[in-house]
């Protein structure tokens, strides 16, 4: 996944709030990180996100998701020599 960094400057320049509490609430945890990640239970982590932070932090938590899932693919593919 990328860095906290990324995730937060990327919301920045997106938003101008680097919603470093929403990111870290998705990261930080590494027992309920898989669970917040996980597609199938999107629509239950976007109900809380919109309630804790609100409408533009649930585009942010979709992007967020988006940008791991990215990276995880990147590194997958460069595993196996299919992207450099």
């Amino acid at each position: 996944m990328p860095p906290l960094d990324d995730h937060f400057k990327n919301s920045k320049e997106r938003t101008g709030n680097a919603y470093e509490e929403l990111h870290h609430w998705i990261d930080d945890n590494k027992i309920k990180a898989p669970e917040i990640h996980d597609l199938a239970k999107i629509h239950e982590n976007i109900a809380y996100v919109h309630e804790r932070w609100g409408e533009v932090a649930v585009q942010e938590f979709v992007l967020h998701i988006k940008e791991d899932l990215e990276h995880r693919l990147k590194e997958n593919l460069q595993y196996f020599g299919l992207f450099k």
